[in-house]
């Protein structure tokens, strides 16, 4: 049986399974003084130019994957004319042959400078930030705040400490010899003044940005100056070194890194910025009722839902409201077995394409239906506001095993989140 906030939080648990609780540093008001790093984003350079262009017979297009934008020049690595906005769709002309290593974010790659036609003019861009498809994901990086943990395991009577830690590896770029060869065989390694300087110019912080917490819990939002968090890292249950031997070191990839949050007792999803996105107390539980048969009536004559819903001698079609929103489901007295979701505008009758596919690596959660008593009460999913200026979301029907959730909003022109999980698996 699965309880819903370890699958929300499936791999976060993970994320802290070897951060030992250490005596030293666990003062979350230890305010370090730091230089401030550039807070930047660098736009990606990428071109302008009447030039003879190879004949095409069919036209091909690509697509923008540079998140602040990418510019454009006149010539390859000539003067910038304009810029390209993200998930932009643009027609490719041809390839210049002209490779070249650029660094952006402080990071290494690799590309080929090519022509794309703009307006009645050619111009050129590095075809790193280029794609086929067009990107399907919000930009917004979300990731899960942990809370702390302390069991006493069986039979050993030994005592299991986990740090709150919020994760924040899948954003950064880890360099060579980041982590010093010295604390390679600890468990959890606490990071230098000049690491700490070094990680937050990677990941383009300031010492004035905030983290961000909205506890489901409470639905409240915590609000903690990064300047005074701890970092640290915490070998991910996924290393290949084997704890019990201790014979030799971890390799720096089987560290993941993030912020330190001691012995808080709250957890959810975390954002670090200027300003809180956060819709406080905006989420409720979706729990799911057993319709009866004047409601499904009502809903057949308005044609909200089909014959199909409610025309079956084993699942029993259940709702649940919120605001003019209703999401309708079949399941039968085990909760963990249900199926033909939907969730409608009963006002516009729009319904919301909610992704719910099953296969090797992802399965349902279990459903939050109140005429069930669940082992795990905290066991829901989610509907409402989470986001200020965003439309209501819904979370919480689907677990992912080697990947990460994502949260969607009620809105289908609107991207969905992926929550940045780190998921080694």
């Amino acid at each position: 049986m699965k309880n819903y906030l370890q699958l929300i939080l499936l791999f976060t648990l993970c994320i802290t399974f070897g951060c030992k609780e250490d005596a030293k540093d666990q003062n979350m008001g230890n305010n370090q003084n730091q230089v401030a790093p550039e807070n930047t984003i660098k736009e990606v350079d990428s071109v302008k130019k009447s030039t003879t262009v190879p004949t095409q017979t069919t036209k091909k297009y690509k697509f923008i994957i540079a998140e602040s934008g990418l510019n454009y020049r006149d010539k390859p690595k000539g003067k910038v004319v304009g810029k390209f906005e993200w998930r932009d769709k643009v027609e490719y002309l041809f390839s210049t042959q002209q490779t070249e290593t650029i660094t952006d974010n402080s990071q290494e790659v690799e590309g080929t400078w090519v022509a794309l036609k703009h307006l009645k003019d050619t111009v050129y861009v590095f075809d790193y930030y280029l794609s086929d498809h067009e990107p399907r994901r919000s930009r917004t990086k979300l990731y899960y705040a942990e809370a702390y943990y302390r069991d006493i395991l069986q039979p050993s009577k030994e005592i299991d400490i986990r740090l709150a830690f919020v994760n924040v590896s899948e954003s950064f770029h880890m360099p060579e010899n980041f982590i010093d060869k010295k604390d390679l065989r600890k468990d959890t390694i606490h990071f230098s003044q000049k690491q700490r300087t070094e990680f937050f110019k990677r990941m383009n912080y300031a010492n004035s940005d905030t983290l961000f917490i909205y506890d489901l819990a409470s639905t409240l939002v915590k609000r903690l100056p990064i300047k005074n968090i701890p970092l640290m890292a915490c070998v991910s249950i996924y290393s290949s070194v084997k704890d019990e031997y201790k014979t030799e070191d971890y390799y720096s990839h089987d560290y993941q890194i993030g912020f330190n949050l001691g012995k808080a007792g709250y957890s959810g999803f975390a954002v670090i910025g200027k300003e809180n996105p956060f819709v406080e107390k905006g989420l409720q539980p979706l729990i799911f009722k057993k319709m009866n048969q004047q409601q499904i009536d009502s809903n057949l004559k308005k044609q909200i839902i089909s014959e199909d819903l409610v025309n079956d001698s084993v699942f029993k079609p259940y709702t649940s409201n919120y605001k003019n929103i209703s999401a309708f489901v079949k399941a039968n007295t085990d909760y963990s077995n249900w199926s033909d979701l939907i969730i409608i505008n009963t006002q516009t009758k729009e319904s919301f394409d909610i992704y719910q596919e099953e296969g090797e690596s992802s399965g349902k959660a279990d459903l939050s239906l109140a005429d069930v008593a669940s082992e795990y009460p905290e066991n829901y999913q989610y509907i409402g506001n989470l986001f200020k200026n965003k439309p209501p979301v819904v979370f919480g029907f689907m677990w992912e095993s080697f990947g990460c959730s994502q949260i969607q909003f009620l809105d289908n022109n609107e991207l969905p989140i992926r929550i940045l999980c780190d998921n080694r698996h």
